[in-house]
């Protein structure tokens, strides 16, 4: 628009009519329903461009907003160092001391940092990231000793946990024993009952498995029946 040779009135409605292709969305929406005959200038429509959008405007950021920065509850100090950080690399020319002031600040009172800063003032922000390294390094350890495993100064033996004591599964008992035992006449309880083998199913689904399996598995003989078939323990 600044190197045309349009002069005067004609300058001014070039440049108001070349406004539009600079807009786009709610903006360039506004500028097609301005009223006929409302814009004179190029300085009334940037007045009033500047008042109907006045709400989108960025407000600059102050170096007392720092102030509002604070360690949350659980936040980690990298975490806190990282928000403070990005907030004051957005606001232009801060005031050093105040940007010192409004981080020890916003640190947890409990914390070694700020007890650290209290104690010993840092007259550079570059001092104050020089003991947050220090502060980083030393919380990253901690939390990696945490990880490992410790050993027994002593004995240098690693110290084992104590394990559950786990119930032993059943184990079946030689056939040829018990069969021995039957024929010396002991007493039949040498044998588990049926429901120390602890199936999952019942005494019908139980046989039908036996069934199927058929050649596949060599059965032992029973052994000898000393007993009337009324007399046995059929639990076993």
């Amino acid at each position: 628009m600044m190197v045309t040779a349009a002069t005067g009135a004609s300058k001014e409605a070039c440049m108001c009519k070349g406004f539009g292709s600079t807009l786009s969305g709610a903006a360039l929406q506004w500028f097609v329903s301005l009223p006929n005959k409302s814009i004179s200038s190029f300085a009334d429509l940037v007045n009033a461009f500047n008042q109907q959008f006045a709400s989108s405007r960025r407000t600059l950021k102050q170096p007392s907003d720092l102030y509002r920065i604070v360690q949350e509850i659980g936040e980690s100090i990298k975490d806190y160092v990282t928000r403070f950080n990005t907030e004051k690399v957005a606001i232009r020319g801060c005031d050093t001391s105040i940007a010192i002031n409004a981080f020890r600040q916003g640190l947890d009172k409990d914390s070694d940092l700020y007890k650290e800063l209290t104690m010993h003032p840092c007259e550079r922000f570059e001092e104050v990231q020089q003991r947050t390294t220090a502060t980083l390094r030393l919380e990253e350890d901690i939390l990696s000793r945490k990880g490992t495993i410790t050993f027994d100064r002593t004995s240098r033996k690693i110290p084992t946990e104590k394990k559950e004591e786990k119930t032993k599964p059943y184990s079946r008992p030689n056939i040829r024993k018990v069969a021995e035992k039957l024929q010396q006449g002991e007493d039949s309880k040498y044998l588990p009952r049926l429901a120390e083998y602890r199936f999952n199913t019942g005494m019908e689904g139980l046989l039908k498995a036996l069934r199927e399996l058929g050649d596949q598995v060599r059965w032992p003989k029973p052994p000898t029946k000393d007993r009337p078939n009324n007399d046995l323990d059929r639990s076993k």
